[in-house]
């Protein structure tokens, strides 16, 4: 009896190992680890429930500068002949922005020709994050045509500098009411601070404010946090009236220039920016800012979890 107990025994444990070896050790087709199909189930009956996701949204984008001999044609008329310029805001604040000697149009997904071929010859400007001349840990080079890629979170702020340490005894200050303000006129930079104001799956509310800097870079008290800090900058003049908010889906382009006045003499605040100089060999410049599209970040983390002294490092 006991030997017939024996082999029975023996061959009910063959035939268990028979069934589940394969189902232990086999390669799952979705990636995952066999033995996590072991685990047992979350307890739903308990009432726990897993921590919720963090989805997190940045805005890919690219930008280049293009420089052009004065009063070429090519950026003076047929770029601006493709762009949408009275859908983005209502005339009266369009006349205002172009009095200011700024003109703002957005290209379509199907990016015109000559706004391709501006930026095929524009050089590639540099984008830091943060503050201004800092380097940038998201700006990385980009192999395509258009310019440069960069990546800017809600609440982020990028600059681009579109001139710089412009020589202030060959500009009309004077006649820029804009200007009035301004304490130092030396060493003038012309820059732009873009920053995100909206995110969407597959749309960008993008806001770009003109910025002076001016001055010798000096130690200058600034307030961070609540906290005294002494930063080595210039003095700086944000331009509030000129800023302008575009919407943008993936693949349109917007466009900043100077609006050409019906009076070429006439200054403005977009010719610093945009044309400074008008002797023979000066050139203008024109931004371009291309939304490449939306990344979507996820995460999840482990309330329970509570890293021991082995675990308390940095990452």
């Amino acid at each position: 009896m006991r030997g017939n107990f024996c082999s029975r025994r023996q061959a009910l444990a063959g035939l268990f190992l028979t069934a589940t070896g394969c189902d232990l050790f086999r390669s799952l087709g979705d990636g995952q680890s066999p033995l996590t199909s072991m685990l047992p189930a979350p307890d739903r009956a308990s009432g726990k429930q897993a921590s919720p996701s963090a989805t997190l949204r940045l805005a890919r984008l690219e930008v280049c500068i293009a420089s052009r001999p004065l009063h070429d044609h090519k950026s003076r008329k047929l770029v601006w002949e493709e762009l949408d310029e009275s859908g983005l805001m209502a005339p009266e604040q369009r006349k205002k922005l172009n009095d200011s000697g700024f003109r703002v149009g957005v290209a379509g997904s199907s990016t015109p020709w000559a706004v391709q071929s501006l930026a095929r010859d524009a050089s590639r400007p540099v984008s830091n994050e943060g503050p201004l001349g800092s380097p940038t840990s998201s700006g990385t080079a980009h192999d395509s045509s258009f310019g440069t890629m960069f990546q800017l979170l809600p609440g982020g702020q990028s600059y681009l500098e579109i001139q710089s340490q412009l020589d202030e005894s060959r500009l009309s200050l004077r006649n820029i009411p804009q200007l009035a303000r301004l304490q130092n006129a030396g060493q003038i930079r012309c820059v732009f601070e873009l920053s995100v104001r909206e995110l969407s799956a597959d749309w960008v509310l993008l806001n770009l404010l003109p910025v002076v800097y001016s001055g010798s870079s000096t130690a200058r008290l600034t307030i961070e946090q609540n906290t005294d800090k002494l930063p080595v900058r210039q003095d700086m003049l944000p331009l509030y009236e000129q800023q302008v908010q575009v919407r943008l889906l993936a693949g349109e382009i917007a466009v900043i220039g100077r609006y050409a006045a019906e009076d070429p003499e006439k200054w403005s605040i977009g010719s610093l920016f945009f044309q400074p100089f008008s002797d023979p060999g000066s050139t203008e410049r024109i931004l371009m800012v291309r939304m490449d599209g939306i990344e979507t970040l996820q995460g999840r983390s482990d309330p329970g979890f509570r890293p021991g002294p082995q675990a308390s490092g940095k990452l």
